[in-house]
């Protein structure tokens, strides 16, 4: 049994000063003890037998934390990307949905799983910056749970260890029975902080405008410049709307371990005469 903290995310800051380090406010895990063949390995590239798949990512093992641009209507603050998920693709691109109905969870249910683990400033910061355009974020957030999160293969509950069996009273400091939701969830908003898109944009001269328009190779080169990879930029009439950040992980599991950034793949923009509008009537 193990519990850990957040690892490093390997990829450059904006100044190119080293890894970015996540915050850890709260633990993941606790996690079963992994072999330390399987702990060396990365998702996709791996090239022993996995003994066990709670210990790398087999299922999916091509991770992508997204983002989304709402401007019209405005979600989240004027001058921030908000989050959309994280999600499990398979190696080659292609994607399972929805893999364990026994384990879908309502806005409302994942709200208090959060609030008796003590997470109140994970759900603050989740009422800020993960928020859904029809205004009931805690539907954005059961669907990202139920459609992507039941598909990680090590992120599953017979992950974790102290978990108490369904139907039994948990002893005392027993691990939470859905734990696998908090963690998800800090997961991803951690991510989603060390991937700060509009600052991103910002410093390669990306702004947004009612009047100019930007090229593919400027977004992407912003992003490559600070990141050392390209993302997978996603446009709606040549607007932007989203950005996704593809990463294998290294030596653990889809929650404790560490993330190594990849590109990205074919773009929904126009080469050229990409808009990027300012939100109308956004958050404070």
């Amino acid at each position: 049994m193990y519990t850990t903290a957040l690892t490093t995310v390997a990829f450059a800051t904006l100044a190119a000063a080293g890894p970015l380090n996540l915050r850890s406010d709260y633990t993941v895990g606790p996690f079963n003890a992994c072999s330390a063949s399987d702990r060396a390995q990365t998702s996709c590239v791996n090239t022993t037998a996995i003994q066990d798949s709670c210990c790398i990512e087999t299922r999916g093992g091509q991770l992508l934390q997204t983002q989304f641009w709402d401007w019209n209507p405005a979600t989240g603050p004027s001058a921030s990307w908000t989050i959309h998920g994280l999600w499990p693709d398979r190696c080659d691109s292609s994607y399972e949905g929805f893999c364990d109905p026994s384990r879908e969870v309502t806005g409302d249910q994942i709200t208090q799983i959060i609030s008796d683990i003590g997470g109140h400033n994970l759900l603050r910061y989740m009422r800020r910056y993960w928020k859904d355009d029809a205004s009931v974020d805690g539907n954005l957030w059961s669907h990202e749970f139920n459609k992507h999160a039941t598909c990680f293969s090590s992120g599953r509950p017979q992950c974790y260890s102290g978990i108490p069996a369904p139907g039994t009273t948990p002893a005392k400091g027993s691990t939470n029975p859905r734990k696998d939701v908090f963690d998800f969830f800090y997961r991803t908003t951690e991510l989603f902080k060390g991937l700060d898109t509009y600052a991103v944009l910002k410093a390669g001269g990306i702004t947004p405008s009612n009047t100019k328009t930007y090229t593919l190779d400027q977004i992407q080169g912003a992003i490559k410049t600070a990141y050392g990879v390209t993302a997978t930029v996603g446009c709606i009439n040549n607007t932007l709307s989203e950005m996704w950040y593809h990463f294998h992980v290294k030596g653990g599991n889809v929650y404790d371990g560490e993330y190594l950034p990849i590109n990205g793949g074919p773009s929904t923009c126009k080469a050229t005469g990409i808009r990027y509008p300012p939100k109308v009537n956004p958050e404070a």
